[in-house]
């Protein structure tokens, strides 16, 4: 069945004069309004993992094609990632290939980044089904012009779910891999950014495709033990 496709402004238009769930019931078959039955994996389950990733792919879109949105870059993981506990708060380091090695959170963080998980775990659960029932059902299903007319509506309410998704999208894409988004450094590689680099490069230490002459960080060699003084 093709779902009969509303732009940007009729979806806005349609919105104001029935509410955008309303709007949209009437563009998508019931079948896929209903959504599919939930299974947990992790913090989301598989419907709210849909949702979320449609939600993200709106936020930072792709231009056309060939391009890639927010969740072609694994934003949704990050946020995942984020919402799944206070183990991949703070990654490793300072050299490149300990950054996978996240740091173990003192107790005093520990437990106000566990308040801060568990709150927002909340406000996702909530805003992840505030935008189904917005969408008759199943946000993930419906046209991308009125998804994003949903979001705008979020966003212009002053929703509290809609800042935390936003910005979490934003970290989710430009953030460095490790922590779930920013795939292949591919939001890096679109604008020229290679990372926390040196004010010169080091190619004399090892070859020209060692992670800290590609996308910055330290050599090994280069590192120093507390209390010496480098040479």
């Amino acid at each position: 069945m093709r779902l009969r496709a509303l732009t940007r402004r009729q979806a806005l238009r349609e919105a104001g004069r029935a509410g955008v769930a309303g709007a949209i019931v009437v563009a998508v078959p019931p079948q896929l309004l209903r959504g599919a039955t939930p299974q947990t994996q992790g913090p989301l389950s598989s419907g709210q993992l849909a949702t979320l990733r449609a939600a993200v792919a709106r936020i930072v879109p792709a231009s056309g094609p060939g391009d890639w949105s927010a969740a072609d870059v694994g934003a949704d993981g990050y946020i995942v990632a984020l919402l799944s506990g206070v183990g991949r708060i703070y990654a490793g380091g300072p050299d490149r290939p300990r950054f996978a090695r996240f740091q173990r959170l003192q107790r005093i963080k520990g437990i106000g980044w566990s308040r801060e998980v568990k709150r927002l775990r909340g406000v996702y659960a909530q805003g992840l089904a505030q935008l189904d029932g917005m969408a008759g059902g199943n946000f993930a299903a419906v046209p991308a012009p009125a998804q994003d007319a949903i979001l705008t509506e979020l966003d212009d309410a002053g929703s509290d779910f809609f800042g935390a998704l936003f910005n979490h999208t934003l970290e989710g894409v430009y953030a460095h891999p490790v922590y779930g988004g920013n795939r292949d450094y591919r939001a890096w590689k679109a604008f020229g950014y290679a990372g926390d680099v040196h004010g010169v490069r080091f190619p004399q230490i090892g070859s020209p495709n060692a992670p800290w002459n590609v996308y910055g960080g330290y050599a090994p060699e280069e590192m120093v033990l507390p209390g010496k003084e480098g040479g």
